[in-house]
């Protein structure tokens, strides 16, 4: 019976934060792994944030390579209980927290030009999502010229790269166009080139 009262998610959760609190980071990476686990075995819908922890603190943890293959596996395998089929609508937005939380582990990493890329990509899924929703309105404002020239410029004043602002709004723009079929590697691919040039 113990056993069981231990694998409540919440409760796991919960733990792993204190754990984490105490700086005892090992524990809180054990606790959260077993969280998920138990999240699996339940109904429980839990939001992206709660399977974005692990990254973060193993990035904390200095091990930042399993950081970013958990980054990855969220991008390609999604979380428990995700429910990508019921809901594909949403299912950008996960990716523009996801690719956000990328971009700053990246900046943290003092990884500002590959941080750009993964900053332009949370932007663009999360209009993908609000194009997906039928949130005109939202979408129309979020895509506008002012509005990409800011996230543009925001990310490469990090990079300490502001004079590509013009060839990055430019590449954004036209890349605009093509949501919610926004090919993120192929655009990856023109963004590095333009910042290594």
């Amino acid at each position: 019976m113990f056993g069981l009262f231990k694998k409540d998610p919440s409760k796991l959760l919960k733990q792993d934060t204190s754990a984490k609190k105490s700086g005892n980071m090992d524990e809180a990476i054990s606790l959260l792994r077993k969280a998920y686990k138990a999240i699996a075995k339940s109904d429980m819908n839990s939001g992206v944030d709660t399977f974005l922890r692990l990254p973060l603190y193993l990035q904390e943890a200095n091990r930042t390579e399993e950081a970013w293959n958990e980054f990855e596996n969220l991008l390609t395998k999604g979380y428990p209980n995700q429910q990508p089929n019921k809901y594909p609508q949403l299912l950008p937005m996960d990716r523009s927290t996801i690719y956000d939380k990328m971009r700053l582990f990246l900046q943290r990493e003092g990884r500002n030009d590959e941080a750009v890329k993964y900053g332009l990509f949370s932007h663009l899924s999360w209009a993908s999502g609000l194009y997906l929703q039928s949130r005109r309105e939202e979408f129309k404002d979020f895509i506008d010229a002012e509005t990409t020239d800011n996230v543009v410029t925001k990310l490469l004043k990090k990079a300490k790269k502001a004079n590509l602002s013009e060839k990055v709004s430019s590449l954004i723009k036209h890349e605009i166009k093509n949501v919610p079929k926004i090919n993120f590697k192929v655009l990856g691919t023109k963004v590095d080139s333009v910042l290594t040039e």
